[in-house]
């Protein structure tokens, strides 16, 4: 690359500014693995440190609010534009930067554990305070926030950020078996949120929310609070909307459900059958968190969603006995006056397409197995494989009897229908049931 010259490294510090922080530590990944590099790339590598060490301070200096700017999922509730977080960065820059080198300067030397000074929340204070004001350094984080929650709402979160600091150290805990000493520092810590602002409440729990990878364990901790209230409380509550959030994620995720078909595809297949396992961990989670009355507007709706999964499960179910047929074609043949039989037919080659739909719903009926229990479609799933099963084993002997009779039917034919079946009795029962069929094939 050479030497580069300072306008075009204005032009690429520029880039790097405004690259997310994933390409940064990529392209500095990648820089660091094929080095050493001439001139022009080295001071590239050096920006590029500079930019990661100054986006490490900001993220762990803003750490309670940092996921809060970020695109809104499902579960947000609360969010800022991403660029919200830099510009607030940058005017604390500006505004204090004595404190912000001070902090830099601390997280140089500091290692996992070890406790987070007192000046990382001065600062989250200092930014609060540069949101109200009026104009100013911070006058455009503030427009930023204002495109999304607001930045009164923004500079809330700020206000409470050491006791969301605290709080995420103690996640872990409260999202295990709470105890009653758990409970206590929880519910300590949750009053004192309150006392700094009357609606600092739901804040916490939005600012805790979006820092888990499992967004719908925030129940455990609204329940930790509530000591596992009654719906009609907790539903009333200004934390309801937490409830709110969780129920409409299963509603969302039972369309998804109830769209899957036989046409859908193998990966398809996968994808819903870690969304159906997903529906019954949330509906678990509302169980354990609050009590459900039957007539309660919560145990109605959850009753609705338990009921509506195992009928799209059984509907899919009451289609592998047909898409298997499809994919295995038998024609009926007298074997007496009034008995007639089921034999496979070899007048055509295998339908990819009709194999494909079969594939996809036994993979999806086998990936379900884990879910099965919890979402009330065992027996269904259980009645299902015990006819698809039936169907096969009833196949692959004819097929096998075909084969050693060589009576003129198409053997390669044959023998390709018999492997379509050994892939498919893996998929129903287990990769040694396939192996089984494949051994008895090649010996035949």
């Amino acid at each position: 690359m050479g030497q580069l010259s300072e306008a075009k490294l204005g032009i690429v510090r520029r880039l790097i500014e405004q690259a997310p922080d994933s390409a940064v530590r990529n392209l500095l990944r990648a820089l660091g693995a094929d080095g050493p590099h001439d001139a022009g790339l080295t001071r590239v590598q050096q920006m590029l440190e500079a930019e990661a060490a100054d986006r490490n301070a900001r993220n762990t200096v803003f750490a309670p609010i940092a996921p809060l700017c970020a695109a809104p999922g499902p579960f947000s509730g609360l969010t800022f534009p991403p660029r919200t977080l830099a510009l607030l960065w940058k005017a604390l820059k500006q505004e204090a930067p004595s404190a912000v080198d001070a902090a830099k300067a601390y997280l140089c030397s500091w290692r996992s554990g070890d406790a987070l000074p007192e000046m990382f929340d001065q600062l989250c204070t200092r930014a609060a305070l540069g949101l109200r004001a009026t104009g100013g350094a911070f006058a455009a984080a503030a427009d930023a926030a204002d495109e999304g929650a607001g930045r009164e709402r923004l500079a809330g979160c700020l206000d409470i950020a050491s006791l969301t600091r605290y709080g995420l150290e103690q996640a872990p805990e409260w999202l295990g078996r709470m105890n009653g000493e758990k409970a206590a520092k929880l519910r300590l810590t949750y009053r004192d949120v309150c006392a700094v602002a009357d609606d600092a409440g739901p804040r916490f729990f939005e600012m805790l929310t979006a820092h888990l990878t499992e967004p719908w364990l925030i129940l455990r901790v609204i329940a930790g609070v509530m000591d596992h209230p009654h719906e009609t409380y907790a539903s009333g509550s200004e934390l309801a909307g937490f409830g709110e959030r969780v129920l409409g994620d299963i509603d969302r995720r039972l369309a998804e459900i109830a769209a899957f078909k036989a046409a859908s595809g193998r990966q398809a297949a996968h994808v819903v059958a870690q969304t159906v396992h997903q529906v019954t961990v949330e509906l678990a989670e509302i169980e354990q968190s609050f009590q459900l009355a039957a007539d309660g507007a919560w145990g109605r709706r959850v009753a609705k969603q338990k009921k509506q999964l195992a009928e799209s499960i059984e509907a899919v179910l009451q289609t592998a006995d047909r898409a298997v047929a499809g994919a295995l074609p038998v024609q009926t043949v007298r074997i007496g006056p009034r008995t007639a039989k089921g034999v496979p037919r070899f007048t055509d080659a295998p339908d990819p397409d009709q194999v494909e739909r079969a594939a996809t719903v036994l993979t999806f009926v086998n990936e379900v197995r884990s879910s099965a229990s919890a979402g009330g479609f065992a027996s269904a799933r259980a009645k299902a494989l015990e006819g698809l099963e039936h169907r096969l084993d009833t196949y692959v002997e004819d097929v096998l009897a075909e084969i050693h009779a060589d009576d003129g039917a198409d053997l390669d034919r044959a023998r390709a229908f018999l492997e379509i079946a050994a892939e498919l009795c893996g998929l129903a029962r287990d990769d040694k049931a396939a192996q089984i069929v494949r051994r008895r094939a090649a010996a035949a």
